[in-house]
């Protein structure tokens, strides 16, 4: 007698293969109702990019009479983050930040990119046998969002860990957090401030292209950001720029461990790698879902939706919909976002995962996965915990 799988055991496979759920959603419609979570679900492509685009769904604020919340003692701080923001301040951030991000300014960083990523190289060769997650994916994001920001090299570490630990208490990284959890992101916010304190009062340390640099030069001005925002930017850069990112790359690796005959396309030049990023953008959403409440009532798909209602978005759900529909390969669908919150960094993310495959296929001649690939246990952040390699090295 065949025994059901235990929630563990389903849990993995949604990991594994969110097509297997994705596929079970369209069969349900572009819109539907999930009685569990008490939420709409939104998992078709068109309808996603509406949902996105449109003003009367709005992202959620913390929960009334939190800390985080308006009036809480650290109150205003996720609301200042450019990915969490609406209305005016959403619009004056994206406006500070958006010439850090042009094609022009990330052409400019593009070698420190390439840099970053040989010396990770470098640092792992000739060795056989790797764990591609702690040795590239998780460390190659963290120098170019230290770049970006202006953090220096000897405090990264740091940051890196703080902001891990902020998001879990502020319920950016996996759901709602225990109390516990949120008084420790509490006192590590204090922690980043006193750390971005100390950076800004040695501006001519500061790195010239860097949002620190940027929030200096714009004291005293109109365009000046409070205390508050430049603590709030710099955490929310780096979870925003840090988490998918790592994911993307693994889910690169991961491809150019099962596919080997990509490495000698790479290396004779005869792969797009633009169209590779995205089709592993559209097929591996390394962000599954984002939520919006709705601001009014109003009609979706011939469902009445009530002003107060929370509409998940099912970015993966609607990239898999356009990928079924044979969607061009230099195509990432709703991966970055849509409308007013698109992500900012796209073009920054592209290319780090172009300068990967670049590299890879310049160095590698041989690549295949040496253990079974691990999931990490959260599915919004989809990403891989361990990846294990083995590498033949060209010479």
């Amino acid at each position: 007698m065949a025994t059901r799988p235990t929630p563990a055991e389903v849990t993995e496979a949604v990991l594994r293969c969110p097509a297997l759920l994705y596929r079970r959603l369209h069969r349900q419609g572009a819109l539907l109702w999930s009685r569990p979570d008490r939420m709409w679900m939104v998992t078709g492509h068109e309808l996603a990019r509406l949902v996105l685009r449109d003003p009367r769904f709005r992202l959620p604020g913390p929960p009334d009479g939190s800390a985080w919340a308006e009036g809480g003692s650290h109150g205003g701080f996720l609301q200042s983050m450019l990915l969490a923001s609406e209305g005016e301040r959403h619009a004056r951030l994206r406006r500070f930040f958006s010439g850090l991000f042009t094609p022009r300014a990330v052409r400019a960083r593009t070698t420190r990119i390439e840099a970053a990523t040989a010396s990770l190289f470098d640092g792992i060769a000739p060795r056989p046998r790797i764990d591609g997650v702690t040795e590239i994916t998780a460390r190659l994001p963290v120098s170019v969002i230290g770049d970006l920001v202006g953090i220096p090299e000897s405090d990264r570490d740091e940051v890196s860990e703080l902001c891990r630990l902020i998001s879990k208490g502020g319920g950016v990284a996996s759901g709602q957090p225990s109390g516990r959890e949120v008084g420790a992101a509490l006192a590590h916010v204090d922690e980043l401030t006193g750390l971005v304190h100390r950076w800004l009062a040695v501006p001519h340390r500061l790195m010239p292209d860097s949002v620190l640099a940027a929030a200096a030069a714009a004291r005293d001005t109109p365009e000046a950001l409070s205390e508050v925002e430049i603590v709030a930017n710099v955490f929310s850069l780096y979870i925003a720029g840090h988490d998918t990112s790592r994911n993307m790359l693994s889910g690169l690796l991961l491809r150019l461990a099962t596919h080997p005959e990509l490495l000698d396309g790479l290396a004779a030049g005869a792969v797009d790698v633009s169209a590779e990023v995205d089709r592993l953008l559209l097929a591996e959403s390394p962000l599954t879902f984002t939520v919006r409440v709705a601001q009014e009532d109003c009609e979706l798909e011939g469902h009445r939706i009530r002003a107060g209602d929370r509409i998940r978005v099912m970015l993966g759900a609607a990239n898999h919909e356009l990928l079924a529909s044979g969607a061009p390969a230099d195509n990432a669908g709703v991966s970055f976002g849509e409308g007013r919150h698109v992500c900012l960094g796209a073009h920054l993310a592209r290319t780090e995962g172009r300068v990967l495959l670049r590299t890879a296929g310049r160095r590698w001649s041989g690549l295949r996965p040496a253990a079974p690939p691990v999931w990490a246990p959260h599915f919004l952040h989809r990403g891989l915990d361990e990846l294990m390699l083995e590498i033949e090295w060209r010479r």
